[in-house]
This record gives C-alpha cells, sequence and structure tokens, in this order.
C-alpha cells in the first residue's frame, strides 16, 4: 500500500513539476497578466527578463517597473480609443505619397490586436523603410503603402540634413531585420536587430543627432511617442 501511495504522489509531483514555473508564479506578480493581455506576443520570460536588467539599472523595483509599463499601455489604449472615436478610422485606403528624405509618416493600424499605430521613415521622396510584422524592416513604395486617410499625417524632424539622411540611411541599413511585437521595454533594447516600427525611426534619429523622439520618455517608444515627439514638425495630412 505504502508502495502505490509513493508512486501516486510521485507521479503527481512530476505532472506538477512539468508546469513552467513563470506560469504557476504569474498570477502572484503584480501587472502581469494585464501587460501580457495588452502585448500578447511577448512572453512572459522575455518581459520579466528585461524588467530584472531595467530595475538593475535604475535600481527601481521591479513591481514599480511592471507598474510604469502597464500604465504606458493603457494611456496608449486610451489613447487610440479616442481617436477612433473622433476619426472613425477608416483604414487603409490612400496612398501616403511622397516627402522629403528623413520624414516619417504616422497611421493608424493594429498590431498584436491593439491599435498602437504604425510609422514609417522616407529613406528616399517615393520610398519608405518601415517595420511590419509579416516582413520585419522593408522598403516599399509610398504608391504601394496605404494608409488611413484622415487619421495619417506626415511629419519632419527639426534637425540638420545631416542627421536627417543620416537617420534614413541607418534605417535602410537595417532591412532585414525581424520585427520585434515588445512594445513595452524596446528604449532598453539593442539598436541592432528585431525591431518594430517605432524603435526603428527612434533608434534612427537617437543614433544620428542624438535626438530623443519619445514623447513621454517613457520604459517604451510607441508610434504615437514618436508622431507627437518635440522636435517633429506637421507637413501635411493625409
Amino acid at each position: 500500500m505504502k508502495k502505490i501511495l509513493l508512486s501516486s504522489i510521485l507521479a503527481v509531483g512530476l505532472v506538477v513539476s512539468s508546469v513552467p514555473s513563470v506560469f504557476a508564479a504569474s498570477d502572484d506578480i503584480p501587472y502581469l497578466n494585464d501587460i501580457l493581455q495588452m502585448q500578447p506576443d511577448v512572453t512572459s520570460d522575455e518581459l520579466l527578463a528585461d524588467v530584472e536588467s531595467i530595475a538593475k539599472e535604475t535600481g527601481n523595483s521591479q513591481e514599480e517597473i511592471l507598474e510604469q509599463i502597464y500604465q504606458e499601455l493603457k494611456n496608449d489604449a486610451d489613447l487610440a480609443e479616442n481617436e477612433n472615436r473622433l476619426s472613425g478610422g477608416s483604414g487603409g485606403t490612400v496612398a501616403v505619397g511622397t516627402s522629403t528624405k528623413g520624414n516619417f509618416f504616422y497611421t493608424d493600424s493594429q498590431t498584436a490586436y491593439l491599435n498602437h499605430g504604425h510609422v514609417g521613415l522616407y529613406y528616399a521622396s517615393s520610398t519608405i523603410v518601415e517595420s511590419v510584422p509579416s516582413a520585419g524592416v522593408r522598403k516599399i513604395s509610398t504608391s504601394n503603402r496605404l494608409v488611413d486617410k484622415g487619421g495619417a499625417c506626415v511629419k519632419s524632424v527639426t534637425t540638420s540634413t545631416a542627421n536627417r539622411n543620416g537617420a534614413a540611411n541607418w534605417a535602410y541599413s537595417q532591412i532585414g531585420q525581424k520585427y520585434s511585437y515588445n512594445f513595452a521595454t524596446n528604449r532598453s533594447t539593442g539598436h541592432n536587430g528585431a525591431k518594430n516600427c517605432s524603435k526603428l525611426i527612434w533608434s534612427a534619429y537617437k543614433l544620428n543627432g542624438n535626438l530623443d523622439l519619445d514623447k513621454d520618455k517613457g520604459l517604451g517608444v510607441y508610434p504615437r511617442d514618436v508622431r507627437d515627439a518635440p522636435g517633429t514638425k506637421l507637413v501635411r495630412n493625409i
């Protein structure tokens, strides 16, 4: 009887031990599940590794960092909801049009099931460099890049021509890099390697002119952060 009982206990133990510890503990970590729901293509392991690294660098607690990430995501989601209610969000129906090298465009766009928006950089007057989930960093003709009429715009960055050209050239050099769904901590990830649309433009100007195109200077750079950053100027609405 004792042998049977011991075997049953061991079997249960093996089943329990096969469940990843992060899932067993995730309910005990404040804000984690809420963040993962808003960033569904980012794993808890990836997120917590970034949080731990930021905590060591800043001296803030991991809970404080998770709370900040959650609040930034919520603020962005609230802004998206408000803008959609005002503009109606018609979706990609018109070509983005030409503009000057180093300018960028913004349009409403749903990424990872949330409307984070989308930004792309002009490499030439009729060529866009952008990062999209389906292809990573790519180039595309402005005639083929459709945007949301009424919710899209083209903006310039107030800096030297050398910086603008340097930013566009650097972005072009990243073509072929994979897409990253991680908006939440993308300020702290490396400039090279996988990146989303806002990280591409933020890195391009950070490395060329030391410009910080991030409106709130939070832990994540979102497309609307780039759109609304100080030092950017409206060229035209679409």
